[in-house]
């Protein structure tokens, strides 16, 4: 049987071949998440696809960086934050 770590590393190799567009600092994100012990079909913000299915790490970030760009851009509008009336 093959370690935790041991098959992370093959699913990154496997997701990175579908991946081919991926720059060398997604690829270094992506090992460093992977050596944490995450796996590479996740992403650290657990943001989801239309359908409601999270994203793949290196999808995941740059979806999360489009929505970023788009916020600061002024072409979305941010929610607002919650205040403590609203937690209880």
């Amino acid at each position: 049987m093959i370690s935790r770590k041991v098959f992370l590393r093959q699913e990154m190799r496997r997701y990175l071949r579908t991946v081919p567009d991926a720059t060398p600092d997604e690829i270094v994100e992506l090992k460093a998440w992977v050596e944490q012990g995450n796996d590479p079909y996740c992403n650290p913000s657990h943001v989801a696809d239309s359908n409601g299915w999270e994203m793949p790490f290196i999808q995941g970030i740059r979806a999360e960086q489009d929505y970023i760009d788009a916020a600061r851009a002024g072409l979305i509008d941010l929610p607002e934050p919650a205040d403590d009336s609203d937690l209880i």
